[in-house]
């Protein structure tokens, strides 16, 4: 019988903190059938089915799971503690933020990040908001760096850092590029290049779109990246809304304009999460050094 390693108790652990087989492989960065034959095999181990699974819902601790969740949580903190006072445990800053968060807000920061920190080792983790969400609240990571329409973020305790306006963009020969005061009526009428509807992200945007009248929109296509997005933009595959931030060099060199769309501003806020257990004092320097590369106030 294979015994019940660290491991698999990370992994058990995993599956009930971020509440689902599937967070769970984001979070521990595996694949999802190699969770579950961890849990199999746990389950082996101490005779009892750890989890009550059903379709379409997340899966529940039984009460054998419960007794063990208590155990694999008491276990895994002795073997961190124990780890950490025998010098094994290299300090380490963790975090994680969402895609744009890295390629936009972050590069700054990179470059200093070496010389700010050189004795500790950075560990830097990149994704949806669904993943750097599940990462944050699985332990992965003691910092995370998020978008979201309102301040506060679900199950998360959150600060704000700062606000990022929308654009609606499109190609410099669109018909309504040149357009002042373009109605809702008028811009539905082309096709548009959203956001994934299935993400975080999508839902996010297109809530923002219904709150400003803009309910029926011709979708040419559904994308998760914002580069892609620029990209279908540039294309001329059609029009899209995204954060002006990703597209202002390309709105300087002037492949993409920004298009006078009859609407109030919308902005997305950026907010981090900070793990209070951690007693780092760079995860600090490097939410504040972030706040300095943005101009943005605490």
């Amino acid at each position: 019988m294979l015994p019940i390693t660290l491991r698999r108790l990370e992994v058990f652990v995993a599956v009930v903190e971020a509440r689902g087989f599937g967070a769970a492989a984001v979070a521990l960065d595996i694949t999802q059938p190699s969770v579950s034959v961890h849990i199999s095999v746990l389950e082996t181990n101490v005779g009892a089915v750890l989890f009550d699974r059903q379709s379409g819902l997340s899966p529940q601790l039984t009460d054998a799971g419960r007794t063990l969740y208590s155990y694999a949580k008491e276990t895994l903190e002795r073997a961190s503690t124990m780890s950490a006072e025998l010098g094994q445990d290299r300090r380490k800053l963790r975090f994680a933020a969402q895609r744009f968060v890295t390629n936009y807000l972050l590069a700054k920061t990179f470059e200093t990040l070496s010389t700010s920190f050189p004795h500790i080792e950075v560990i830097a983790r990149t994704g949806t908001f669904e993943e750097v969400h599940a990462l944050f609240r699985n332990g992965a990571v003691d910092l995370a760096f998020l978008f979201s329409a309102r301040s506060d973020v679900p199950e998360l305790h959150t600060e704000v850092m700062g606000r990022y306006r929308l654009a609606f963009i499109a190609r410099p020969d669109h018909p309504l590029a040149k357009e002042q005061r373009i109605s809702i009526k008028t811009l539905s009428s082309y096709p548009f290049i959203s956001a994934y509807r299935g993400s975080h992200f999508g839902r996010t945007i297109e809530g923002m779109l219904r709150a400003a009248g803009i309910t029926e929109l011709a979708i040419a296509a559904q994308v998760q990246e914002m580069s892609m997005v620029r990209d279908m933009v540039t294309a001329g595959m059609g029009i899209a809304c995204s954060l002006r931030r990703s597209v202002h060099r390309d709105i300087v060199a002037g492949t993409i304009v920004e298009l006078d769309v009859d609407v109030d501003p919308m902005h997305l806020v950026l907010s981090y999460s900070r793990n209070p257990k951690a007693v780092m004092p760079e995860i600090d320097r490097l939410i504040d050094m972030v706040r300095r590369s943005e101009g943005l106030t605490g």
